[in-house]
């Protein structure tokens, strides 16, 4: 039995159990309902989906898991709401084919030397390239907090901050910078790292 409290009040061990025990029906609530909506389902896509479940459950000290109430349904069935309703959000964003982002000096620790666009096409970033940019400019956190709240070493998100950056370039039209590379990692080992202890 997973300790729903315990993961609130930031307990790693109860956060990896909680992902380990439930990645599995998230998922297929997300599949099933990009399907349902019409729109691809592919694995990608999926697992980023999934990441936003996650991070939705975590941002502003885990407030909608809080609101978890196990008289009304059990955990399975509002999961599965949850991840319904992540998805449906996410879907009527991408529909709009532009993500706004503020257009926001780099945290000083970590100059990129050009700010990024106001607008970004959906299609040009990864989920985790969007996350990123939107944790550093949009919320203005730093690198360190960025890497503890997606559960991540700094070099990554260091790396795939400036891949992100150089494909917003190349976009523009301006001269292309280098960029570290990002690794690929498996949807539930990523989401384990994240640690419900991050800044809101």
């Amino acid at each position: 039995m997973v300790d729903l409290d315990a993961c609130i009040n930031g307990d790693k061990r109860a956060w990896d159990a909680f992902v380990e025990r439930w990645a599995g029906v998230i998922y297929s609530a997300v599949q099933r309902t990009m399907k349902a909506r019409g729109g691809g389902a592919e694995r990608a896509d999926v697992e980023d989906a999934v990441q936003d479940v996650f991070i939705r459950l975590l941002k502003d000290d885990c407030r909608l898991l809080r609101t978890y109430d196990a008289h009304r349904a059990s955990l399975s069935t509002w999961l599965t709401l949850v991840a319904r309703s992540t998805t449906i959000d996410r879907h009527r964003r991408q529909r709009l084919s532009t993500v706004p982002l503020e257009a926001q000096h780099d945290p000083p620790a970590e100059p990129s030397g050009q700010e990024p666009p106001l607008s970004v096409p959906l299609h040009l970033l990864s989920g985790r390239q969007r996350l990123v940019l939107r944790l550093l400019f949009d919320e203005q956190k730093s690198v360190a907090e960025t890497a503890r709240f997606m559960g991540v070493d700094e070099q990554t998100v260091r790396s795939t901050k400036h891949k992100a950056l150089a494909r917003l370039r190349d976009h523009l039209g301006a001269p292309e910078a280098s960029s570290g590379q990002s690794g690929q990692t498996g949807q539930t080992s990523q989401t384990r790292g994240m640690s419900p202890e991050h800044g809101s």
